[in-house]
């Protein structure tokens, strides 16, 4: 495992990766950080200072980090005014007259260079001159990347809190990482352990509740970060993406079951992992923009194939929650301008891959509600009428056609049966009860896409009775199994058939009708939105295949215009 460790840390950049995972080894330690690294500021050497008792001797220290990227050789260590040797001499000739706290001034001094590699042999002489030298003015030492493995596999992966079983699946999770079909079964039962809870989603043990989850989601986050770095070299930015889904929906939830308000230190440490989300979420998005602007670019050698159309819907879905998340984050700097680059990316995707407009599975319906939610959030509105219109063609003339059309079984057994074998009275089935339509009609309602509206309701009334629209709404017991697993299995309730009457204004008059039912505003009482962490509704709903819910759009209703 410690070998493991120091190669995932010898991958970390300093800004923004390595200086984040620092304050939390430190806090499992038993030091409490004074301030935070921010990058930008001056700190007159120091990256992070941290008080408190000296695990092998028990006084009390202050403790001043300088850190830095790979190993320390004679080129960074006094080549200019931010190598090594300077931020030292910062610390020493300035930090340790000036900054320190009178409440610290007492304490023994220690002064830490950190770094995610090793101390070159050309720079060891120099390193112990230097030691010597300002012996008296401090205790120097240097944490290198096995030394800092070191640390973190005794406090934050330790035998007590991080089981054999723990590091076990965290070793195959890591070995399997970046292979297109791994189901992360490995991951999700270290995350059920170290959260508490049993296969269901239950807390198991009260007491570790308040700082014992904190210093949980501390550890777990380590793990996912790792898994995340694995997958990303392996070449998989999805699934380091989809990983992150888990860890941070998994979190969530566990934070839901405490009987008791959490400290603090929980929302902290949750902090963290969306950080790990939002990171993962721009990587995956910063490789997947260049085929975005290419007409066809992410088709290979087939245009519109079945198995090619429901892996882009995948990514739709992907692309739409991580520009959500972005979007209704509120306190995340520069969040919406992120938003909107993402949101010109799913433009762009959906005009350069004409097969977006043909979703394979009804289930798509929730990556559709995801896609067009981003783009009327961030002011896309004409790209998503223009997508709409086509979703609303093609799905009218391949159910008209019984060819090709959205299945309502969502089997990817039964479409390939389909596929290679028509049977008629298979039709019956998968032409049955639709999300899709639902959807698509009551969006074409919203946006005031009255002519688009008119043709899918005519053609459930007249040309594909089999058809059954629906809808499916949740209602508020839907929060209990909203971040842990597929809610509309066991809670809500299925609007079917769905009615889409001849006049669209009938049905947005029942769209304003049902924004009055309390019981079903979900929103409203939604802890992720209580938090600003709203865009987590979302993603559970990409990550679980829970129906979007349609009063989200449904909002939308009062503020639109027919066209």
């Amino acid at each position: 495992m410690r070998l493991i460790i120091s190669s995932y840390l010898r991958t970390l950049k300093e800004r923004d990766e390595f200086d984040r995972l620092l304050p939390d080894l430190v806090t499992a330690i038993g030091y409490t950080s004074i301030a935070k690294p921010q990058g930008g500021i001056r700190q007159l050497g120091v990256d992070l200072p941290v008080v408190g008792p000296n695990p092998k001797d028990g006084i009390d220290e202050l403790l001043l980090f300088t850190i830095k990227q790979g190993d320390i050789s004679h080129q960074n260590w006094d080549s200019g005014p931010q190598d090594v040797r300077q931020s030292l001499i910062e610390i020493l000739d300035v930090y340790l007259l000036k900054n320190v706290e009178p409440a610290h001034e007492n304490l023994r001094k220690r002064v830490v260079l950190a770094t995610t590699g090793d101390l070159k042999q050309d720079t060891l002489q120099t390193w112990s001159a230097f030691v010597e030298k300002h012996a008296k003015e401090a205790v120097l030492e240097f944490w290198g990347g096995d030394k800092v493995a070191e640390l973190v596999e005794q406090y934050m992966l330790d035998e007590h809190v991080f089981i054999d079983t723990d590091r076990t699946d965290l070793r195959k999770a890591l070995a399997f990482a970046g292979e297109r079909d791994y189901s992360m079964v490995d991951l999700t039962r270290m995350l059920l352990r170290q959260l508490g809870l049993d296969d269901g989603g239950h807390r198991l043990d009260s007491s570790k509740d308040g700082k014992p989850l904190a210093k949980a989601m501390i550890r777990l986050n380590l793990a996912l970060e790792m898994f995340v770095k694995a997958a990303q070299d392996a070449g998989d930015t999805k699934q380091a993406l989809i990983a992150s889904e888990l860890f941070i929906l998994k979190a969530w939830h566990r934070i839901q079951c405490a009987e008791r308000a959490q400290p603090k230190s929980v929302y902290e440490a949750f902090d963290r992992m969306m950080t790990t989300y939002f990171d993962a979420a721009l990587h995956y998005y910063s490789k997947m923009a260049p085929y975005m602007t290419v007409r066809d670019g992410m088709s290979g050698y087939s245009h519109e194939s079945t198995e090619y159309t429901i892996v882009l819907l995948e990514h739709v879905g992907l692309i739409a929650s991580a520009g959500l998340a972005f979007a209704l984050s509120g306190g995340l700097p520069d969040g919406q301008q992120i938003a909107g680059r993402i949101a010109d990316g799913l433009c762009a995707m959906l005009q350069n891959m004409v097969a977006t407009a043909s979703p394979p599975l009804d289930e798509n319906a929730i990556d559709v509600a995801l896609a067009l939610l981003l783009l009327v959030t961030t002011g896309r509105t004409s790209a998503a009428k223009k997508w709409l219109n086509e979703l609303c063609w093609r799905l009218d003339f391949s159910f008209i056609r019984q060819m090709d059309f959205p299945i309502s079984t969502d089997s990817l057994e039964d479409l390939v049966d389909f596929k290679v074998t028509p049977d008629e009275e298979m039709l019956p089935v998968l032409m049955g009860a639709s999300w899709l339509t639902a959807t698509l009609a009551s969006w074409c309602a919203v946006l005031g896409m009255d002519k688009d509206y008119a043709q899918l309701s005519r053609g459930v009334a007249e040309r594909y009775r089999t058809v059954t629209p629906q809808l499916w709404h949740p209602d508020l017991s839907s929060l209990n199994a909203w971040y842990f697993e597929a809610a509309h299995a066991t809670t809500g309730s299925t609007e079917a058939p769905y009615p889409l009457p001849a006049d669209p204004e009938a049905l947005r008059n029942r769209m304003r009708s049902f924004l009055q039912i309390k019981e079903r505003d979900v929103q409203a009482a939604s802890p992720a939105a209580a938090r600003d962490f709203y865009a987590l509704d979302f993603i559970a709903c990409r990550h679980y295949r829970t129906p979007v819910p349609a009063r989200t759009w449904y909002e939308l209703s009062a503020h639109q215009q027919p066209d």
